[in-house]
């Protein structure tokens, strides 16, 4: 419990988040492109999803639970909707890059398709992302190895059930 809550406010609600920070609107993001807009809202649905997921997991409440349930399904709804604006203005494809309305020939579009690798002793992993073609349909995707890299590989280990991680995350790979 934030002591603050109690102390300043006697448990009445305050514009503040869970860890007692004014809400002051930098967590909201306005770029004036209606396509760039809609991916940050729907970035945005997805990781209040995650979090109220999470919530769930950890409480017995089932009052809780409840509130949670109806919050997940919202940050549903809002997905579905911000997806459904992308769809209106011709679908990913159409709206990407974001802006699409640069002009392609001033972009150093060699650029624009490869992955570096910034691994110290790997190859780049080969998958949809790193190689054949690009989503947009104009570019190919290829690999970059960067040699001389420094530092160490970070270990991050794979996610726990019930965190709100992809499956992907949380299955553990087969021993080699």
């Amino acid at each position: 419990m934030n002591p603050l809550h109690v102390l300043s406010s006697g448990l009445s609600a305050m514009p503040v988040n869970a860890n007692g920070v004014p809400f002051d609107m930098s967590h909201i993001y306005a770029s004036g492109n209606i396509a760039a807009d809609m991916l940050s809202n729907i970035a945005a649905e997805a990781t209040g999803r995650v979090l109220a997921t999470r919530l769930y997991n950890m409480t017995q409440d089932s009052g809780m639970k409840e509130f949670l349930s109806f919050l997940i399904a919202r940050d549903t709804m809002h997905q579905q909707q911000w997806m459904a604006v992308i769809e209106e203005l011709g679908g990913l494809k159409a709206t990407l890059p974001i802006p699409n309305s640069f002009p392609r020939e001033n972009e150093a579009l060699e650029h624009a398709y490869y992955c570096l690798n910034t691994s110290l002793d790997k190859p780049l992993p080969k998958g949809r992302w790193s190689e054949g073609q690009a989503y947009d349909g104009v570019g190919q995707f290829t690999a970059f190895e960067q040699p001389d890299i420094l530092g160490q590989e970070p270990d991050l280990g794979n996610a726990r059930s019930g965190s709100g991680a992809q499956i992907e995350q949380i299955q553990v790979p087969p021993s080699v």
